[in-house]
């Protein structure tokens, strides 16, 4: 099973979100899961910022290692869960590859879904639980702002609310482990 994660330029969000996700999958012993992330304007090859790396240096996470990657059709097809961070992210992901959009949800609704019923079964089974689940109706506070440019705190609020958004996936994807 693989989760892809969206931001634009692939050097901040996508990148914390992904290291979050790592993290909680391995606290909880989740496997199974693979993470990657791309950006939609991503340019390849290049560092994740050093504001990223020190907030997340800060939280025990290592982006050192991280190269920017370009989001495309084949990355989209390969994923079963897609996590984008912007309104903006889900019309580029759609743009790109049009059946992609329905295993796409924005990071911050995961902490907002409602369950018919509470998601069981095996892996597979969970994440159509999660894509099936009936989502928040749409408004700007659901997209997380791109903090690139601006001072760390905006960095860490972030990380804030990427951490909200990872725990309440690990606890579908993982249930029973914390």
């Amino acid at each position: 099973m693989k989760v892809l994660i969206v931001c634009t330029g692939n050097l901040c969000r996508s990148p914390m979100a992904s290291a979050v996700l790592h993290r909680v999958l391995s606290e909880r012993g989740c496997a199974g899961i693979e993470v990657a992330s791309a950006g939609t304007w991503g340019d390849p090859g290049h560092n994740a910022t050093s504001e990223a790396c020190a907030v997340a240096a800060d939280r025990g996470m290592d982006l050192t290692p991280h190269r920017s990657r370009a989001l495309d059709r084949g990355e989209l097809n390969g994923a079963d869960l897609v996590i984008a961070m912007t309104s903006v992210h889900l019309r580029e992901i759609e743009a790109l590859d049009p059946e992609s959009a329905r295993k796409t949800l924005l990071l911050k609704e995961l902490t907002e879904l409602s369950f018919d019923e509470p998601p069981s079964g095996d892996l597979a089974g969970r994440v159509q639980s999660v894509l099936a689940a009936k989502r928040p109706e749409w408004r700007r506070a659901l997209d997380l702002d791109d903090p690139m440019g601006l001072p760390r705190a905006s960095y860490e609020r972030c990380l804030d609310e990427i951490e909200r958004g990872v725990d309440a996936l690990a606890t579908v994807l993982c249930p029973g482990r914390s």
